[in-house]
């Protein structure tokens, strides 16, 4: 007698035998008027969908799609035949290598369900989304069971819901760690058919390529990521392709974690070098957590039966509850458009969808509840057709993706301005800091005569570009404190405001040379608004985090706009309780070091007599000077050569 599990497995081999079928038999399964689920990614059912196409006899047929990849027959039906809802609208990119562009196959796309990812499962249960058929793509049977594979999503629940489960079982299907698995008693049908799976290229060509972005937008916009991006953090992207352009920088991090929707090609070579190592992950420690996965056949055979990437259901993956469990949680979301207050748009502009909502404002929010977390939002400053991403207000018909009150970060190849409970006019300024040059001017011209911010605004800043080149992190002499040191921006001027009133009265004296007990809007205006290409100021930030600082030393120098004197004048101050770290010599030399890199011969400075420790900062320095004293003020000329 066969032991117990002989039986059990013998069993099994005969009641899943009695369900194979062929392709031919597919169409017979299925009856006119059915709703259908297909597989996404590379688990979309290729071989079933033509089996469907080809038959005739099939009419009124809607197809329910996530974002499915390959050949795709059906979007190209006429809809008496096959019609296609979705969740991701299909009309910025073409997925399918041999879908047509007629207005049949137009009008079949329109029928787009803009609703979060994870929130499919409710329409299911609630009944408010019908499906009758769901046709998968799964492994071969193991023990009682098949995998999902490399589209989990929310197929097990379109599963549980269907009256009839149709599943092509491919070998070359990798096995998943996870709950990706489903009983063989759930399957009514099954179709044998072995082929590679598709990789991201012949999945989507058109898609993977993406906007026509240069080379020097994308890796731009990576940098100026990355900087977000501290060792140990959790991260997750959203669809847009642009989301991945700070991939290639991610291996100046350490230890980082991932949670997100796929799986990709880029994401797989950091696990593998192990920049991706999902140490110190809060949840799910040591595990890597998607949803669906796409990339080249080594990605494929790395995944299977791979125990530290768990394949999970859309609803855990996106939770925005769970998200906040994760800390130091970054989640990365494309966008189409931004205007001045800080509402995004991600799926639409005017009456045109281009996207999905998918996950990004689970994304947003649940980075915004992870501690430590941050939500940024990446789009370059200019379209394909040459416009401003970044506007004074969406097109009528936009739809709004993350609210003003939502937003945090926002990047594009310019920089990043955060603007989470900032005012309109910070919002304003910060905005337009980033924009396209092209179009600073027109932005602030429109802020101005909409009172967005006020008519004195210089406006200096936006006719040059940020020197990002001269960021750069300090440690202070006595202290050890790690610094930020930063050309200033715009933005700085309430920044400014806090620091002249935390200065003594005597430091005000000595900077000035009259006591003020208030710093005028035109000054604090002028300080932060400068053109960088004749004038420079810079600011020491702590701590050294971009947006999250006070203002605790600033040294500048300011060119004679009347061009009187051709020599450019200098000052610094130091917070008084930042007096004694070195920031005062270190913030002269810094500024001499950039004079010099200029092209500019000279620097000078007239200092108070009795300013003690200025003159001792220039006296020491090492920089070579003229000096003349006139009525209790002393005047330094510098050269600012070295040699």
């Amino acid at each position: 007698m066969a032991p117990d599990s002989e039986v059990v497995r013998s069993s099994f081999s005969s009641s899943w035998s009695s369900k194979e079928i062929s392709l031919e038999d597919v169409p017979d399964k299925i009856p006119n008027g059915s709703a259908i689920y297909i597989g996404s990614f590379a688990a979309t059912a290729e071989s079933t969908l033509k089996a469907m196409t080809d038959n005739w006899a099939l009419a009124n047929i809607q197809i329910i799609q996530m974002i499915p990849g390959g050949n795709l027959p059906h979007m190209s039906e006429n809809l008496d035949r096959f019609r296609t809802s979705g969740f991701y609208s299909f009309s910025k990119y073409q997925f399918s290598s041999h879908a047509s562009s007629n207005k049949q196959q137009a009008e079949s796309l329109e029928d787009y369900t803009p609703i979060s990812i994870s929130a499919v499962p409710r329409l299911l249960e609630e009944k408010r989304l019908h499906v009758d058929v769901a046709i998968i793509k799964v492994t071969k049977p193991h023990k009682g069971f098949v995998s999902l594979g490399m589209g989990v999503e929310a197929t097990a629940d379109f599963i549980r819901h269907a009256k009839i489960v149709i599943a092509e079982v491919n070998t070359y299907m990798p096995w998943t760690e996870g709950p990706s698995k489903i009983p063989i008693h759930e399957i009514d049908w099954w179709i044998q058919q072995d082929q590679q799976l598709y990789t991201t290229e012949e999945l989507w060509p058109e898609f993977i390529k993406g906007p026509n972005y240069s080379q020097v937008v994308r890796d731009k916009i990576g940098e100026n990521v990355v900087k977000e991006i501290p060792d140990q953090a959790t991260l997750r992207f959203g669809v847009s392709p642009l989301t991945y352009a700070v991939v290639p920088f991610l291996n100046q991090r350490k230890d980082l974690g991932l949670h997100t929707d796929g799986f990709t090609e880029s994401l797989f070579r950091l696990s593998i070098d192990g920049t991706i190592n999902n140490k110190y992950k809060t949840i799910n420690t040591g595990r890597t957590v998607v949803s669906q996965a796409h990339g080249s056949l080594e990605l494929y055979d790395f995944l299977d039966r791979n125990p530290v990437i768990e394949f999970h259901p859309s609803s855990y993956v996106c939770n925005p509850q769970l998200l906040g469990k994760i800390d130091n949680l970054i989640s990365i979301v494309g966008a189409l458009k931004v205007d001045l207050t800080g509402q995004v748009a991600t799926d639409s502009i005017a009456h045109k969808f281009y996207g999905g909502v998918w996950s990004d404002d689970e994304s947003i929010r649940g980075a915004k509840f992870s501690k430590g977390g941050k939500p940024i939002v990446v789009l370059p400053s200019k379209s394909l057709q040459g416009r401003s991403n970044v506007v004074f207000a969406l097109p009528p018909g936009t739809g709004v993706s993350v609210t003003r009150s939502d937003v945090e970060y926002i990047t594009t190849e310019y920089g990043t301005a955060y603007l989470y409970g900032k005012s309109i006019r910070e919002r304003c300024l910060a905005l337009i800091d980033i924009a396209h040059p092209d179009f600073r001017q027109e932005l602030l011209n429109q802020a101005k005569a909409n009172h967005f911010i006020s008519q004195s605004q210089p406006g200096k800043s936006v006719s040059s570009i940020y020197p990002a080149e001269l960021e750069c992190l300090h440690t202070t002499t006595k202290s050890q404190k790690q610094v930020l040191v930063r050309p200033i921006r715009a933005v700085d001027e309430d920044n400014l405001r806090k620091f002249f009133h935390k200065l003594s009265d005597h430091s005000v004296y000595l900077r000035y040379f009259r006591k003020l007990k208030s710093m005028p809007q035109r000054i604090l205006q002028k300080t932060s608004d400068i053109d960088y290409s004749s004038d420079m100021t810079i600011v020491v930030l702590s701590p050294p985090d971009a947006f999250q600082h006070e203002l605790v030393g600033i040294a500048q120098w300011v060119s004679d706009p009347r061009g009187i004197c051709p020599i450019p004048e200098i000052a610094f101050q130091v917070r008084d309780d930042w007096q004694g770290e070195g920031l005062g010599t270190y913030l002269f030399r810094r500024l001499i070091e950039i004079a010099n890199q200029r092209g500019i011969p000279r620097l000078k400075a007239d200092v108070l007599s009795d300013n003690k420790g200025m003159n001792k900062i220039f006296q020491n320095s090492g920089v070579l000077f003229v000096r003349r004293s006139d009525f209790g003020v002393v005047t330094y000329t510098f050269s600012t050569s070295t040699t």
